[in-house]
């Protein structure tokens, strides 16, 4: 499939499931989302031109769950259901086999950091995830014109398909490179915290609110630097 055709069907897929999350999980399943992603109890409601929602959407759709009964927004809400497997339940029967295996790459997909390595620009990225320790070869069109090698970005990319990896998002803010030391720091905290030597893709979806965490902080910097000194804005991708 053509990097052009995927986006139009992930985007297509994403569009109608927003609407069902409100229907199935309830009107505020997405405001209850945001607050826990941003851990901000001041979060306010979901804003549809909010940058952030390049990661925050996704992550909403294919890995937020409900996780205690008093996490409900409604008492119809499936427990410890993404939105993307309930969509798949109710509406399998209305989708393309291509449709069902996206759905299927992306649900439960942990947030990393990466560091751009190389670019073949409009084709692919070769990145290095800093928190897992290895180099990963992506189809990716878009971000591969914009990215520079060294910047670091966070983001969660699919299971492959059909032996090619895409991502499922990338952070709509590039860091600098000297961020590595913060996130290594940050590595060593989850390493602790999970009491594992290694680093698995299971323990950064358990700890994922540290490296969620991790990004908004370094933005939310970027951006008071932009308000106090003015100078060149951070680099969006």
């Amino acid at each position: 499939m053509s990097n052009r055709l995927h986006r139009e069907m992930e985007a297509a897929l994403m569009e109608r499931m927003l609407p069902f999350a409100e229907d199935v999980f309830g009107d505020e399943a997405i405001n209850e989302a945001l607050l826990l992603f941003l851990d901000d109890d001041d979060a306010g409601e979901f804003d549809l031109d909010d940058p952030l929602n390049t990661i925050f959407i996704p992550w909403f759709l294919f890995t937020w769950r409900i996780e205690n009964e008093d996490e409900k927004p409604t008492p119809e809400a499936p427990m410890m259901k993404t939105v993307a497997e309930a969509f798949l339940d109710a509406k399998r029967s209305e989708l393309t086999p291509d449709m069902v295996a996206l759905i299927e790459a992306a649900i439960r997909r942990p947030f990393s950091f990466y560091q751009v390595l190389e670019t073949v620009s409009g084709k692919t990225l070769k990145l290095e995830d800093l928190l897992l320790g290895h180099t990963i070869d992506v189809v990716e069109d878009a971000a591969s014109t914009s990215l520079r090698q060294g910047e670091i970005v966070m983001g969660s990319l699919l299971r492959p398909m059909n032996g090619v990896v895409r991502p499922l998002t990338l952070s709509p803010f590039a860091l600098e490179k000297g961020e590595k030391i913060t996130i290594q720091e940050l590595k060593e905290e989850v390493s602790a915290n999970a009491a594992a030597s290694e680093l698995s893709e299971e323990i950064l979806l358990q700890q994922e609110a540290f490296v969620i965490g991790l990004y908004l902080d370094i933005v939310d910097e970027m951006l008071d630097e932009e308000d106090a000194e003015q100078p060149t804005p951070p680099k969006r991708r």
